[in-house]
């Protein structure tokens, strides 16, 4: 009955080094996991294959979520030159989500025990040629309707297609029946609707407005939490590509066919599923400018120009003052030096100069310089004697593709850029936590919300 009876108490108006750490990797994490929207994956891969792909797609994304923002506006690019072309021949109803559906390996064939992806190249190619036929939304395949399931009782798998089996499978020169799969169909596919995604961007962008008002106010910041800003800036070029495209979708649309189809022949030596970096050579029936070439550059150059928030923030030794801005200096260099490159692939090299042609690029540079290594050990010790040399070298030259291996000075050019690039990410990082061990005291005073309100006298 003696104690001190109290009304509304507000918390502290502080917050500790561990609450700046758990909420920046908090956010880093979900502005990376959830904004990777993966293509279909293998039919027979199981639920850890998937999860295990998606973990090495995030380590990417926290490497370079530049390039992983690139990936998005080609898929972008891709997905809206396959509705240029439906709409072009008559589909008006056809959707980005759909093209989106085609893009990421949505329709599938199936033969000989395998579930082969029709890639965004293969379905306008074969559309145009007529080896294959989307089915308008009220037509069926030998007159069953095209939402029927099949399930396949000679493969195992965790994730049954949608399979459509027609009486009579197609034969060599008869054209494919794609069924009709609606937007809605698709997004029920998903795991995650718009209502989902802007729950996650609202998370992301809290700790955006938690900075500006830091700035605003004059509060001292970390470049942990700068770096932090310039990941969710990325994040969002990266959801603003992938907004309409299906998120984890794992049950394709598959067509049974006969073996000695045409198709079949030609999809023999594909992969299972439609790599994330795809870059199909596709005519372009849209505004390349600023769907591809003007986002790309933005993310870039944005997520690199960020680092320098950070560059009066207090280091507890000069030497890490100076890595921190010599790396922000390098990665705007980075990008910058690339877009010249790219300029000079389309005008020297005939080659389309997207992000993921530089990137296949960048590592044909890395495999050649690893046999040039290579090479050069088994010459000078045990010629070809040495059977374990001979695979090494001969599994690295697979690798380099003739277009896109670069020759004699430009694998020296990638190889030091791309070696500079990961060194000095990889110290941002270091840096960016190790800045916290001591802080100015500003740093943990929390924003003061009520000075925003304007005062009624």
């Amino acid at each position: 009955m003696g104690d001190k009876l109290v009304g509304w108490t507000s918390s502290p108006n502080d917050r500790g080094t561990i609450d700046i750490i758990w909420s920046c990797i908090f956010v880093v994490f979900l502005s990376t996991w959830t904004t990777l929207h993966n293509n279909v994956p293998p039919v027979k891969k199981g639920s850890w294959w998937r999860l295990w792909n998606k973990a090495l797609l995030m380590g990417v994304g926290l490497l370079a979520p530049e390039y992983m923002a690139t990936i998005a506006f080609t898929e972008l690019r891709i997905a809206l030159t396959v509705q240029g072309h439906m709409k072009d021949i008559g589909y008006d109803e056809w959707s980005l989500s759909q093209s989106f559906f085609v893009a990421m390996g949505g329709y599938m064939v199936y033969f000989n025990g395998d579930h082969k992806p029709i890639s965004a190249e293969n379905f306008i190619k074969w559309h145009r040629s007529g080896l294959i036929r989307v089915l308008r939304s009220t037509e069926t395949i030998a007159g069953e309707p095209t939402s029927n399931t099949v399930e396949n009782a000679d493969v195992e798998m965790t994730v049954v297609p949608k399979l459509v089996k027609a009486p009579k499978l197609a034969s060599y020169g008869s054209e494919i029946e794609l069924p009709w799969v609606s937007t809605e169909d698709i997004a029920s596919r998903g795991k995650a609707d718009f209502f989902l995604k802007g729950i996650a961007c609202a998370q992301i962008g809290w700790i955006l407005v938690q900075y500006i008002a830091r700035r605003a106010q004059s509060l001292a910041t970390s470049s942990l939490e700068a770096l932090t800003v310039a990941y969710i800036v990325c994040a969002l070029f990266s959801y603003s590509a992938w907004w309409r495209k299906p998120y984890d979708l794992e049950s394709p649309t598959a067509v049974a066919i006969s073996p000695e189809h045409e198709v079949a022949s030609l999809l023999k030596d594909s992969p299972l599923s439609i790599p994330l970096n795809d870059d199909p050579d596709l005519p372009i029936l849209h505004n390349v400018l600023w769907t591809y070439l003007v986002p790309c550059t933005a993310a870039a150059l944005t997520f690199s120009s960020l680092h320098f928030l950070a560059w009066d923030n207090y280091f507890d030794t000069v030497t890490e003052e100076w890595l921190w801005r010599a790396s922000s200096i390098m990665f705007v260099w980075f990008h910058i030096i690339f877009l010249g490159f790219a300029a000079h692939m389309e005008k020297n090299m005939n080659i389309s100069p997207t992000a993921a042609k530089i990137a296949k690029m960048g590592f044909c540079s890395a495999w050649k310089a690893g046999w040039y290594v290579v090479h050069g050990v088994k010459l000078m010790t045990c010629g070809n004697r040495s059977a374990m040399l001979n695979w090494i070298d001969a599994a690295l030259q697979s690798k380099c593709d003739p277009v896109y291996t670069p020759k004699g000075p430009y694998i020296v050019f990638f190889i030091s850029h791309t070696s500079l690039f990961c060194v000095g990410r990889i110290l941002v990082l270091i840096d960016a936590f190790a800045s916290l061990r001591r802080a100015p005291v500003g740093l943990y005073d929390s924003v003061d919300w009520a000075a925003f309100i304007p005062h009624v006298h």
